[in-house]
């Protein structure tokens, strides 16, 4: 547990104690007594010390009444924060299992080219559950809408993964979005530097440390610029960023004071890293309810390992796997992107059948079947494949657009 995050719990602990402590005061100082002291012993002229009857003329004691409230409702049960403190053994959960291996990646994709997320929030907001998602920052205002309770964030260069645990140091140290942002500013590099190098040393090995300094220094200048439109980012008069959004980073903030965030290396198509996610979601008995693909699956094919790794997953019936799709032949959000949400059950399905043997396959085969809308009227660069198996999309489910040819760029 970082310095940090102990200061701050410590900090709030002792504020519970004064609360507590003036509430004693209140008490004492012409406060009602408890109950018990009340009835204590009867006052010296009640009849009852002397052995005779209570007087009918005598108005009825209001003490009884005090006692038991007839009627009154039972006191209701503290709510469970589903972002609070993680347990001990929830942690354990999390940390459980292997990570695939770091290797050398061409190119290292350390900040996010998609900019309309905002076309899935009414499918994601307030899902809660775990939220499993490669990449990058894009991550983080899609945990934010959905009010995750369980992050794994994974990818295959390990540059992502520790960005992450810089990242996580960074957030945890700026209470806003601005904050954040000037950290990664030349100015601040060295100040930010030494916080990460301080929260993290003795937490993690020398060898990751060494790595996750490596990222943060290589990776600062760009994301300071690509934080900049990050916290400027709205779309029809709403903030849609983790950054431009407060309440969307107080939530990424909680989870990571509360450890409830790991992030791992691991390949989407490997033995290890995925598996390692589906086990630990599987053990803490919360479905998997987010599944973000970004484009990864323009580079492998759904191989027998990957269908496994995402059949391990456990989900739900309102579980959800968002992809984006590149290609000219796909109508764009923005400038680059179509984005795709699809049931994560109708995904598991489709990946038993060995017929859909690549992303485009996939979407080929749903075509035909007339559940692909390759480009939702109300929603221009929006597509979704087989909706209706959501929850309350099943009535009121606009019919498909017209199908054209589902090839993507491979």
């Amino acid at each position: 547990m970082f310095r940090l995050r102990a200061m701050l719990r410590d900090r709030l602990a002792l504020c519970g104690s004064l609360l507590a402590l003036t509430s004693m005061l209140a008490s004492a100082c012409g406060g009602t007594p408890p109950e018990s002291a009340q009835l204590a012993e009867p006052p010296a002229d009640s009849p009852a010390d002397v052995g005779g009857t209570p007087d009918p003329t005598q108005e009825p004691s209001d003490t009884a009444g005090e006692l038991v409230a007839e009627g009154a409702e039972p006191e209701p049960e503290p709510e469970v924060d589903p972002w609070g403190p993680i347990d001990p053994g929830e942690r354990a959960i999390m940390l459980a299992g292997e990570e695939g291996p770091r290797i050398s990646t061409p190119e290292h994709y350390i900040k996010t080219n998609e900019r309309r997320h905002d076309v899935w929030f009414p499918y994601i907001a307030d899902t809660g559950g775990v939220y499993v998602g490669v990449a990058a920052d894009q991550n983080y205002t899609l945990i934010g809408v959905a009010k995750s309770e369980y992050v794994f964030l994974m990818d295959l260069d390990w540059r992502v993964t520790e960005l992450h645990r810089a990242y996580e140091v960074l957030i945890e140290a700026s209470e806003d979005p601005v904050t954040l942002h000037e950290r990664f500013h030349e100015r601040n590099a060295e100040a930010s530097a030494k916080l990460i190098e301080e929260a993290l040393e003795g937490e993690v090995s020398p060898e990751i440390l060494r790595k996750t300094m490596m990222s943060w220094r290589s990776a600062r200048e760009t994301i300071y610029r690509h934080l900049k439109h990050v916290i400027a980012r709205t779309q029809g008069g709403e903030n849609t960023s983790w950054l431009s959004n407060p309440e969307y980073y107080a939530h990424i903030r909680k989870l990571y004071l509360n450890d409830r965030v790991r992030m791992l290396v691991g390949d989407l198509t490997g033995p290890t890293g995925f598996q390692t996610v589906a086990k630990a979601a599987a053990d803490l008995g919360v479905p998997v309810k987010l599944l973000y693909l970004s484009n990864a699956e323009e580079y492998y094919d759904y191989t027998a390992q990957y269908r496994t790794n995402v059949k391990a997953l456990s989900i739900d019936e309102g579980s959800i796997v968002l992809r984006t799709i590149y290609s000219k032949d796909w109508v764009h959000a923005d400038s680059l992107w179509n984005y795709q949400v699809q049931p994560l059950a109708d995904y598991q399905t489709r990946l038993g059948d060995e017929k859909n043997g690549r992303r485009n396959r996939m979407l080929q085969y749903a075509g035909k079947e007339g559940v692909l809308e390759r480009n939702l009227e109300t929603v221009s660069g929006l597509s979704r494949i087989n909706i209706t198996m959501l929850p309350g999309y099943g009535d009121d489910a606009p019919a498909p657009a017209e199908e054209g040819d589902a090839t993507a760029a491979e």
